[in-house]
C-alpha cells in the first residue's frame, strides 16, 4: 500500500535534513504505530506521504514514495487525498464548516454527488464514528475528542484505502481512547483500510498495533513486532517512548522477561520475586493548611444555555498541592478552569483566590489553556519568556529553557515549532512570572516521554516552592504519579475528591468518570496487595528474589 524508498527532506530554513534516507514498506491491511521524540521527523514524514512537501520552494525532497503502486510525484494533492485520508495533530486545522453534517459531506458535495446520497453517506459515517445525532450541531460546540472524531469522519466519507492519523486521541478521555481505537481496529478488519497512527502515548496504544516503528533524528531505529520492541530498543525514554506500565514494572523488578500482559507478569513475579503484602504505607496527605482557592456552591450557565454547566461545586485548594482534575470530555473541567483563570465569571456562588477575587489576583495566576497556540504572541522563544518578565535574571531564564529542552530554540519563531515544543514555550512563559496558582489544561498533550518527565519535574518544583497547581488531564499514569489529590467530575458535578490511591482504585467511580482502570491495579489485586496504581507502589511489596536479566 505504501512504499517509501530512500526519502530525505530538508526544510528551507534549516541546515540539517529532517528526514534522512528513510525507507518504509506498509502492506495493504496493516496497522502500524509510528512513534518517536518530538521533532524526530514523524509529522514531516506524514506530510511527505500526503503530498504536502511537493510544493515548489518548500524545501528539498529526495527519494520515491508510492501509494497503491502510484508514484506520488506525479499525483495531484486531491488524488492523494482521496486515496489517503489524513487526520492531523490539531483537528481545528482541517475543520472549516459551520455544522457537523456540512463538514462531513463537503468532500462528496465537492464531487457533485446528489444530495440524497450525500445525506445517506453522512449519516452512515457519523454512526460509525459515534457522532450520530450531531448532524445539526455547530462544530464549535464539540469537545476536543469529538472534533477529532469529526475530522476522521470527514476523511472516511471518501472511503480511502489508507488512513494516516497524527496523535488522534490526544484530546480524548481514557474510555474515549478505547472506543476510538476499537473503531480503528474495526475499520482495519471490516473495511480492510490500512492504518498508520502517529502517537506519543505508546503506553496506551501498543496493544492495538502488531507493528511498531520508532524514529529518532530523522531515521528509523526500530521497525518490527511491538512486543519485541522493549527488549530491542533498551532505554526507551531516550527515544521519546512511553512504555506501558506493565513493561516499566518488569524493568523495575528486573524480571527475566518483558511482558505487557497481566497473567504473564503474575507468573513471572510468583516465580522470581518475594511478596510481602502485610506492610502498611501511608498515603499522601495535604501539604499545607493555607487555602489558596475556595469555591462555595459554584454554579455556571453559558449565556443563552437552557441549563447549568456547573452545579453547585464546593472545593478548597491549598498551598503546595498538586491537584489532578479528571473526567469525561464535556464534564465541566475546562469550564471550571476558565472560572479560576478569570476568562469568565460564576453565575452564582462565591469564588475566592488568595482571599480575594479572581480579578484582584489575576497577576498571580498562570493559566496554560488547552489551545496554547492562542497564547503565543512574540517572534521568538526568548521574547515569549521575557515578555513582561524583565525582572527575571538571564541565568534563571536559561535554566528554565534547559529544563524545558528549548535551549536550542531560543531564536525560533514559536508557532513554527512542534506542538509539544509550543506547549512548553507557553509553560515556560507562565513559570517565568512565578505565579502562586498555576492552571494547566492537558499539559502533556503532544509530549514525548522525555518532555513529559521534564514537565513532571517542573510541576513538582513549582509545588515544592509552595505554589498551588491544578491540572486537567486524561493521563491516569501522570495523575497517579504526581498528584496529591484527584478530583473527578461528571455532568458538571464533583463525584470524587481524594488521594490517587483511593480515587483511582475505585472501579465503579472510574467508569462513572470516563476513566480506565490503571494497568497495575489488576496486578496488585491478583497478588493480593493493597491498592497499587504505580510501579513504585507495587515495588513496595514485591522485591527480586533471584538473579534477573544481565
Amino acid at each position: 500500500m505504501l512504499i517509501i524508498e530512500d526519502v530525505s527532506y530538508r526544510y528551507k530554513v534549516r541546515e540539517d535534513a529532517t528526514l534522512k534516507h528513510v525507507c518504509l514498506h506498509v502492506a495493504k491491511g496493516e496497522m502500524l504505530l509510528l512513534a518517536g521524540r518530538s521533532g524526530c521527523g514523524k509529522s514531516t514524514l506524514i506530510k511527505a506521504v500526503s503530498g504536502l512537501l511537493n510544493t515548489a520552494g518548500a524545501g528539498e525532497l529526495y527519494g520515491k514514495i508510492y501509494l497503491d503502486g502510484n508514484d506520488t510525484a506525479f499525483m495531484k494533492p486531491e488524488e492523494i487525498g482521496i486515496l489517503v485520508g489524513t487526520v492531523y495533530q490539531s483537528p481545528d486545522d482541517q475543520l472549516f464548516a459551520m455544522t457537523v453534517a456540512d463538514e462531513v459531506g463537503f468532500a462528496l458535495e465537492n464531487q457533485g454527488i446528489e444530495e440524497t446520497i450525500v445525506n445517506e453517506e453522512v449519516s452512515r459515517v457519523l454512526q460509525r464514528v459515534g457522532l450520530k445525532g450531531f448532524e445539526k450541531n455547530s462544530i464549535h460546540t464539540l469537545s476536543g475528542g469529538q472534533r477529532q472524531r469529526l475530522a476522521l469522519a470527514s476523511v472516511l466519507i471518501t472511503k480511502p484505502k489508507m488512513l494516516v492519523l497524527d496523535e488522534p486521541v490526544s484530546q480524548m478521555n481514557p474510555q474515549g481512547v478505547e472506543d476510538f481505537l476499537n473503531l480503528l481496529v474495526s475499520l482495519n478488519r471490516e473495511d480492510e483500510i490500512t492504518i498508520i497512527v502517529v502517537e506519543h502515548r505508546v503506553n496506551e496504544l501498543a496493544r492495538y498495533f502488531p507493528r511498531l516503528a520508532v524514529m529518532f533524528d530523522g531515521e528509523f531505529i526500530y521497525d518490527g513486532p511491538t512486543e519485541m520492541a522493549w527488549e530491542k530498543i533498551g532505554h526507551a525514554e531516550k527515544f521519546g517512548l512511553r512504555e506501558p506500565q506493565r513493561i516499566k514494572l518488569c524493568r523495575y523488578l528486573n524480571l527475566t522477561e518483558f511482558a505487557d500482559d497481566t497473567k504473564k507478569i503474575i507468573e513471572l513475579i510468583n516465580n522470581e520475586c518475594d511478596i510481602d503484602n502485610k506492610q502498611n504505607f501511608t498515603v499522601r496527605e495535604k501539604r499545607s493548611q493555607e487555602c489558596v482557592v475556595k469555591g462555595e456552591n459554584i454554579i455556571y450557565r453559558y449565556p443563552g444555555a437552557k441549563s447549568n454547566t456547573l452545579h453547585g461545586l464546593n472545593f478548597e485548594f491549598y498551598k503546595g498541592e498538586r491537584i489532578a482534575l479528571m473526567g469525561f470530555n464535556g464534564a465541566g473541567k475546562s469550564t471550571l478552569v476558565n472560572l479560576l483563570g478569570g476568562l469568565t465569571y460564576v453565575t452564582s456562588g462565591c469564588l475566592k483566590i488568595l482571599q480575594g477575587t479572581v480579578a484582584e489576583h489575576a497577576h498571580e495566576i498562570g493559566y496554560l489553556r488547552q489551545e496554547p497556540d492562542l497564547m503565543l504572541l512574540a517572534d521568538s522563544v526568548w521574547e515569549e519568556l521575557t515578555w513582561k518578565n524583565t525582572k527575571r535574571s538571564e541565568k534563571y531564564l536559561w535554566d528554565l529553557l534547559n529544563k524545558l529542552k528549548l535551549e536550542n530554540n531560543v531564536n525560533d519563531f514559536p508557532l513554527a515549532l512542534s506542538k509539544g515544543q509550543r506547549l512548553r514555550v507557553v509553560l515556560g512563559a507562565l513559570l517565568a512570572r512565578e505565579p502562586k496558582l498555576l492552571l494547566l489544561d492537558e499539559p502533556t498533550t503532544g509530549q514525548d516521554q522525555q518532555s513529559l518527565e521534564e514537565i513532571k519535574n517542573l510541576i513538582n518544583d513549582f509545588a515544592e516552592n509552595h505554589g498551588c497547581i491544578l491540572f486537567c488531564t486524561h493521563d491516569i499514569e501522570l495523575a497517579s504519579e504526581i498528584a496529591d489529590r484527584v478530583i473527578v467530575m461528571a455532568d458538571g458535578m464533583i463525584i470524587a475528591d481524594g488521594v490517587p490511591e483511593i480515587v483511582l482504585a475505585d472501579r465503579v467511580l472510574l467508569k462513572e468518570g470516563g476513566l480506565i482502570v490503571p494497568p497495575l491495579l489488576d496486578v496488585a489485586e491478583a497478588l493480593l496487595l493493597p491498592e497499587c496504581i504505580t510501579v513504585e507502589g507495587v515495588g513496595r511489596y514485591v522485591s527480586k528474589a533471584v538473579v534477573g536479566r544481565l
